[in-house]
Protein backbone atom coordinates (compact mmCIF):
# COMPACT_ATOMS: atom_id res chain seq x y z
CA UNK A 1 0.00 0.00 0.00
CA UNK A 2 1.47 3.85 -1.06
CA UNK A 3 0.87 6.62 0.75
CA UNK A 4 0.32 9.94 -1.30
CA UNK A 5 2.55 12.94 -0.12
CA UNK A 6 -1.19 14.51 1.45
CA UNK A 7 -1.89 11.79 3.38
CA UNK A 8 1.79 11.27 4.85
CA UNK A 9 0.81 15.53 5.73
CA UNK A 10 -2.80 14.61 7.32
CA UNK A 11 -1.27 11.64 9.20
CA UNK A 12 1.61 13.34 10.80
CA UNK A 13 -0.46 17.03 11.39
CA UNK A 14 -3.26 14.48 13.07
CA UNK A 15 -0.72 13.26 15.48
CA UNK A 16 0.81 16.62 16.45
CA UNK A 17 -2.95 17.41 17.30
CA UNK A 18 -3.63 14.26 19.27
CA UNK A 19 -0.21 14.70 21.16
CA UNK A 20 -1.00 18.33 21.82
CA UNK A 21 -4.63 17.53 22.80
CA UNK A 22 -3.25 15.17 25.10
CA UNK A 23 -0.23 16.69 26.42
CA UNK A 24 -3.44 19.62 27.17
CA UNK A 25 -5.25 16.66 28.84
CA UNK A 26 -2.61 15.87 30.91
CA UNK A 27 -1.84 19.01 32.23
CA UNK A 28 -5.38 19.81 33.21
CA UNK A 29 -5.65 22.58 30.42
CA UNK A 30 -8.79 20.54 28.86
CA UNK A 31 -11.54 20.20 31.47
CA UNK A 32 -12.63 16.08 31.62
CA UNK A 33 -15.92 16.90 29.79
CA UNK A 34 -14.56 18.43 26.97
CA UNK A 35 -11.47 16.27 26.09
CA UNK A 36 -13.15 14.14 24.19
CA UNK A 37 -14.59 15.97 21.04
CA UNK A 38 -10.94 17.49 20.77
CA UNK A 39 -9.54 13.98 21.09
CA UNK A 40 -11.36 12.61 18.16
CA UNK A 41 -11.54 15.83 16.35
CA UNK A 42 -7.26 15.62 16.18
CA UNK A 43 -7.93 12.04 15.28
CA UNK A 44 -10.30 12.19 12.57
CA UNK A 45 -8.45 13.96 9.64
CA UNK A 46 -6.07 10.56 9.94
CA UNK A 47 -8.56 8.27 10.19
CA UNK A 48 -9.97 9.81 6.87
CA UNK A 49 -6.32 9.66 5.41
CA UNK A 50 -5.41 6.46 5.90
CA UNK A 51 -8.60 4.58 4.10
CA UNK A 52 -8.97 7.00 1.12
CA UNK A 53 -10.35 4.09 -0.94
CA UNK A 54 -13.69 3.31 1.30
CA UNK A 55 -14.56 7.03 1.33
CA UNK A 56 -13.70 7.54 -2.23
CA UNK A 57 -16.17 4.66 -2.73
CA UNK A 58 -19.04 6.36 -0.74
CA UNK A 59 -18.27 9.30 -2.66
CA UNK A 60 -19.19 7.65 -5.86
CA UNK A 61 -22.24 6.08 -4.16
CA UNK A 62 -23.54 9.68 -3.80
CA UNK A 63 -22.66 10.48 -6.50
CA UNK A 64 -19.62 12.49 -5.62
CA UNK A 65 -17.58 13.46 -8.52
CA UNK A 66 -14.45 15.43 -6.83
CA UNK A 67 -14.34 12.99 -3.80
CA UNK A 68 -12.30 15.04 -1.05
CA UNK A 69 -15.67 17.09 -1.19
CA UNK A 70 -16.84 14.47 1.03
CA UNK A 71 -13.96 14.49 3.11
CA UNK A 72 -14.55 18.47 3.44
CA UNK A 73 -18.47 17.82 3.93
CA UNK A 74 -17.44 15.51 7.16
CA UNK A 75 -15.24 17.63 8.11
CA UNK A 76 -18.01 20.80 7.94
CA UNK A 77 -20.22 18.62 9.71
CA UNK A 78 -17.43 17.29 12.83
CA UNK A 79 -16.70 20.95 13.19
CA UNK A 80 -20.77 22.04 13.20
CA UNK A 81 -20.85 19.03 15.71
CA UNK A 82 -18.47 20.31 17.83
CA UNK A 83 -19.33 23.77 17.94
CA UNK A 84 -22.57 22.81 18.65
CA UNK A 85 -21.06 20.50 21.70
CA UNK A 86 -19.04 23.24 23.54
CA UNK A 87 -22.10 25.87 22.86
CA UNK A 88 -24.01 23.53 25.02
CA UNK A 89 -21.24 23.00 27.36
CA UNK A 90 -20.72 26.55 27.78
CA UNK A 91 -24.63 27.59 27.91
CA UNK A 92 -24.48 25.18 31.18
CA UNK A 93 -21.60 26.70 32.65
CA UNK A 94 -23.47 30.35 32.16
CA UNK A 95 -26.70 29.31 33.78
CA UNK A 96 -24.42 27.75 36.83
CA UNK A 97 -22.78 31.35 36.95
CA UNK A 98 -26.13 33.11 37.23
CA UNK A 99 -27.11 30.84 40.13
CA UNK A 100 -24.27 31.41 41.73
CA UNK A 101 -24.06 35.12 41.42
CA UNK A 102 -27.63 34.66 42.67
CA UNK A 103 -26.95 32.91 45.76
CA UNK A 104 -24.25 35.11 46.49
CA UNK A 105 -26.12 38.25 46.25
CA UNK A 106 -28.98 36.62 48.81
CA UNK A 107 -25.71 35.06 50.91
CA UNK A 108 -24.10 39.19 50.96
CA UNK A 109 -28.21 40.80 51.70
CA UNK A 110 -28.53 38.54 54.53
CA UNK A 111 -25.40 39.24 56.27
CA UNK A 112 -25.69 42.91 55.56
CA UNK A 113 -28.80 42.36 57.55
CA UNK A 114 -27.72 40.27 60.21
CA UNK A 115 -24.70 42.70 60.91
CA UNK A 116 -27.07 45.44 61.34
CA UNK A 117 -28.91 43.18 63.52
CA UNK A 118 -25.74 42.53 65.74
CA UNK A 119 -24.64 46.40 65.80
CA UNK A 120 -25.66 47.62 69.01
CA UNK A 121 -27.64 51.07 69.04
CA UNK A 122 -25.95 53.87 69.55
Amino acid sequence: MTFEPYQIIAVVASAVATLLVIELIRRRRIQPVLWLPWLGAALFPALLAAWIRPWAAVAKWFGIVYEPLLLVALASLLSFAMLLYLTVVVSGLIQKNLRLAQELALLRSKLDEFEERARPPG
